[in-house]
């Protein structure tokens, strides 16, 4: 179902049109263990706390780590072969958006 609702082309000009942020960080593994995805995102969420203190806005942008296979060439193209990509984040300066909704702490814990 996916296949017939998402095309590449449509999701690249939504992604290009993301693009339109100040910056974009690429948090960077330094192997593929456990160990090394908990360093990434303990830097990640850093980042994301002095950004927000900043008043800069930030958001998760995944597309270019969703496929595995497509990392290495990330890697190389941020100057990094050899490592491992496993979160991108795009920061700048604009509009409050909403926030996504949430339910009741009661309704998700007994």
């Amino acid at each position: 179902m996916v296949d017939w609702v998402f095309k590449a082309a449509g999701d690249n000009m939504k992604t290009t049109a993301e693009m339109s942020s100040a910056g974009l960080a690429v948090f960077v593994g330094a192997t593929q263990d456990a160990a090394s995805g908990v360093q990434v995102g303990r830097a990640c969420q850093r980042f994301a706390l002095q950004a927000a203190a900043m008043g800069l806005q930030h958001a998760f942008l995944n597309q270019p780590i969703e496929v595995a296979s497509l990392r290495p060439d990330l890697a190389s193209l941020i100057g990094m072969p050899g490592r491992r990509p496993d979160l991108v984040m795009r920061f700048g300066r604009g509009p409050a958006m909403p926030f996504s909704l949430r339910r009741p702490v009661n309704a998700v814990m007994q």
